[in-house]
């Protein structure tokens, strides 16, 4: 009984000595990105969707959300084996898209946008109000391309209705005047 009782000691203090080895684990890096790569037929387009949690950032400025989230240096080390004169990468989520394209080098060369029934910046409401007062937005529609990082053409196209009649209204933010005063 004694030798059963020594087995047994011996028994549990090999097993709880095994059991206090540490193991000593690599450490894991996990990070969520605003933007995935998404598979599209073709092998040479390079589509990102933009996660709901930042579509509205995006939607917003897109131009700073790109800025902000992507790194065309990162994009071309992945891209290498392919020799591309220059690089298209487009960015969308379900309002619209924001297409840009760079040099070989990683120079931004031109942008293009198109966003459906987004919210409208202050100065764009406040234009549409002065213009359609006691008319209802139904839908909008954005439009814009540029050079390099200035937008050089931008148009906000608005449907409006009351009772029963539409019409379009079309905005372009350059042209208007921030500085107008209440009126009585």
């Amino acid at each position: 009984m004694k030798t059963l009782v020594v087995i047994l000691m011996l028994a549990s203090f090999s097993f709880s000595s095994y059991a206090q080895r540490i193991t000593e684990l690599e450490e894991t890096k996990v990070a969520y990105s605003p933007i995935v790569l998404a598979e599209t037929d073709n092998p040479d387009e390079y589509r990102y969707e933009v996660n709901d949690g930042f579509a509205a950032e995006f939607t917003e400025n897109p131009m700073a959300f790109m800025e902000s989230y992507f790194d065309i240096s990162d994009f071309i080390e992945e891209v290498k084996d392919k020799d591309y004169n220059s690089y298209l990468v487009r960015f969308s989520t379900d309002k619209g898209f924001l297409e840009a394209n760079y040099s070989k080098d990683g120079e931004l060369n031109r942008t293009r946008q198109l966003f459906k029934d987004i919210a409208l910046p202050l100065a764009i409401r406040n234009e549409l109000w002065r213009q359609t007062e006691g008319w209802s937005m139904v839908k909008n529609s954005y439009k814009a391309k540029g050079q390099r990082n200035l937008l050089d053409q931008e148009l906000y196209r608005i449907k409006v209705v009351k009772n029963n009649k539409s019409k379009i209204i079309k905005i372009d933010p350059k042209n208007i005047n921030e500085e107008r005063v209440a009126g009585m």
